[in-house]
């Protein structure tokens, strides 16, 4: 146990080190490593949970719920977390907090996702989850062997592990430490997501800009709106049954389209962008970093489908004066 709890602390200092080069790719790194610490905690305690099962399942029922153990144990990541959360190890806002954190994680690692202007404040934070977790979590025994080997990077938190008879006492003021380091760095989280929200924002106002007076027969902006969605939508299998329920039998593209736009019940009828200003006006105004990570999460997610459909439409229509331009030139 205590050479996990070292190696744990090993890598959140080597964190620590990727995280003052304050450079993306670095804080990619910090992030991967931060994740790691907490997905192999969890795990581990998940472990604990199951072993105190076994114990007193002697005795009785057993202490723990055994499928959301085995939950736990397998390899979703979120399953651990949740098992964490109503095991009362960490708190709903640190698990949320976690659950998003986690996500950042793998869109940079899975998908290249660069996220520059948030990762290195959303690694900071995460580090700082990181920590808390740590210090909740209270090991059942403290075991030493004689193949352990502690790092030169551990050392500097613990010391040496033989001569210490307090094993949780050093390790809880380690991760105190490693915390205090972390809030002293450079990072502002709420005014990073806020940046970030509102150059989204600006992006998509741009489109619909372009999409509404640019296009061949100008439109409103509310009416480019329900058209993004139309187009995607109209050759879907659910659109097909919607037409034959409301009985449209036109074979023509643009009339289906054209009435497609105006019967169906879009989930977004008018320009978002009044309402999206507006979250982004309470994601600056808000003072707790769980509640902003989350307002900023869920605005992302929110919006990431109408954001999809209307930068597609921009890319189209660009792409269509382009031709035009080129069939100009030509003549």
């Amino acid at each position: 146990m205590i050479q996990f709890l070292a190696d744990n602390i090993d890598q959140l200092d080597l964190a620590l080190d990727q995280l003052a080069v304050t450079d993306r790719n670095f804080d990619r790194f910090a992030l991967m490593l931060i994740d790691n610490v907490v997905e192999l905690t969890l795990h581990r305690f998940a472990q604990d949970q199951a072993s105190e099962n076994d114990s007193w399942g002697r005795l009785g029922e057993p202490k723990h719920d055994p499928k959301q153990i085995q939950k736990a144990l397998g390899q979703n990541f979120d399953n651990k977390v949740k098992f964490a959360a109503s095991s009362r190890l960490i708190t709903d806002s640190i698990c949320e907090s976690i659950l998003y954190l986690h996500s950042f994680r793998n869109t940079a690692y899975h998908k290249g996702q660069r996220h520059e202007g948030i990762l290195h404040s959303l690694a900071i934070f995460y580090f700082q989850n990181a920590c808390e977790l740590l210090k909740s979590y209270d090991p059942k025994w403290w075991s030493w062997g004689s193949s352990d080997r502690i790092s030169h990077r551990a050392r500097k938190y613990i010391g040496d592990p033989q001569k210490t008879v307090d094993h949780r006492k050093i390790f809880n003021r380690a991760y105190v430490r490693l915390g205090e380091i972390s809030g002293s760095m450079d990072e502002d989280l709420i005014n990073d997501l806020s940046t970030d929200m509102a150059d989204t924002i600006d992006s998509i106002d741009e489109a619909i800009r372009f999409l509404a007076d640019d296009s061949p027969k100008k439109e409103s902006r509310d009416n480019v709106i329900i058209d993004c969605q139309a187009w995607s939508f109209a050759f879907t299998d659910e659109a097909k049954e919607f037409s034959a329920t409301h009985g449209w039998r036109e074979k023509q593209v643009g009339p289906y389209v054209e009435w497609i736009a105006k019967n169906f019940n879009w989930p977004l009828k008018s320009d978002p962008i009044p309402g999206w200003r507006s979250r982004l006006e309470s994601l600056k105004k808000e003072t707790s970093y769980h509640k902003a990570l989350k307002k900023y999460c869920d605005f992302m997610r929110q919006t990431e489908d109408i954001r999809g459909k209307l930068v597609e439409a921009a890319t189209q229509l660009n792409a269509h004066i382009q031709m035009q331009i080129d069939a100009a030139r030509e003549k």
